[in-house]
């Protein structure tokens, strides 16, 4: 069974990610960097783990830069 923590956080991520594909990277790596970091480190793996990584690795090379950005990169390779 799924818990409640990890479906609002898949969910938060898919929002995050409806905002990165209208166009605002920094925004949507915000939002995930909000989802992450309320999380504890044992619920920051799997499939929340493995969404995040691919919202992060879709953003564009001009985007990487962007302090929310790198800030994702970071928690993702904490």
């Amino acid at each position: 069974m799924v818990s409640h923590t990890m479906t609002r956080s898949l969910v938060a991520i898919d929002a995050a990610e409806c905002v990165h594909h209208d166009g605002d990277t920094e925004e949507a790596c915000q939002h995930v960097l909000t989802v992450l970091t309320a999380l504890s480190d044992a619920s920051r793996s799997g499939l929340v783990r493995h969404r995040a990584t691919d919202l992060y690795y879709s953003s564009p090379a001009q985007h990487q830069k962007e302090s929310a950005v790198r800030d994702l990169r970071d928690v993702l390779t904490a």
